[in-house]
């Protein structure tokens, strides 16, 4: 199950807490995640696979990303 504890919830968006240059914790993240989903080759930043930053539902953020399927994971 993945850990909304990373996350904050800000203008009705699940903000990631630790940035873009969390790898550590964007990997377990999405290693733990039943919605991920590989992105396009393309859109990848992360040289592992499964990773939010890989993630087709990432939506990035000035200063992170934001998890478009974290709500429907907490519901669950």
């Amino acid at each position: 199950m993945p850990q909304p504890q990373n996350f904050s919830l800000i203008d009705g968006r699940w903000l990631f807490n630790g940035g873009r240059n969390d790898q550590q914790k964007v990997r377990l993240q999405a290693e733990n995640c039943p919605r991920f989903q590989e992105d396009d080759e393309d859109e990848q930043v992360d040289d592992v696979v499964r990773s939010c930053y890989n993630c087709a539902f990432r939506r990035w953020s000035p200063h992170s990303f934001a998890c478009m399927v974290m709500a429907d994971i907490i519901a669950d």
